[in-house]
């Protein structure tokens, strides 16, 4: 069976929508994350439990990596600068694990966490559009 063109349009922009949708929603989680593992890491070195607060450090470390990996810096006008803060966090992650100081998270957290809340607005944003697109189709 064949669709019309209008099922056709229709298919692509629910489709083109959810992947938008899931691309933000996946920074999120990566964001919410990034955030919990730091708050745990300081809970855990404020307690001397070492082992602990290292994994936390670690996963932090990597979800960084992943987040500046995928970074297209180019593309808008603040990319060097989130590719330098990630660079920044980073660093900051590894002082934290390697001296085991809280404090170095302390100021990942006033980076992260704002960047935290703005992917939480974003995906509000796209799933309110979403939301306004589909019914608009029906």
């Amino acid at each position: 069976m064949s669709m019309t063109d209008n099922e056709v349009a229709k298919a692509y922009a629910k489709t083109r929508t959810e992947t938008i949708i899931s691309q933000t929603a996946l920074l999120l989680a990566l964001y919410e994350k990034l955030a919990l593992d730091i708050e745990l890491a300081k809970e855990y070195i404020n307690n001397v439990e070492v082992e602990k607060s290292h994994n936390c450090l670690q996963n932090a470390q990597k979800i960084v990596i992943v987040l500046r990996s995928s970074l297209q810096k180019d593309n808008f006008s603040g990319g060097n600068d989130l590719w330098r803060l990630y660079n920044t966090l980073i660093d900051l992650l590894a002082k934290a694990n390697l001296e085991k100081d809280a404090s170095y998270l302390d100021v990942c957290e006033e980076i992260v966490l704002p960047l935290k809340d703005a992917w939480t607005e974003a995906v509000a944003r796209e799933q309110a559009k979403e939301t306004l697109a589909h019914d608009d189709l029906v």
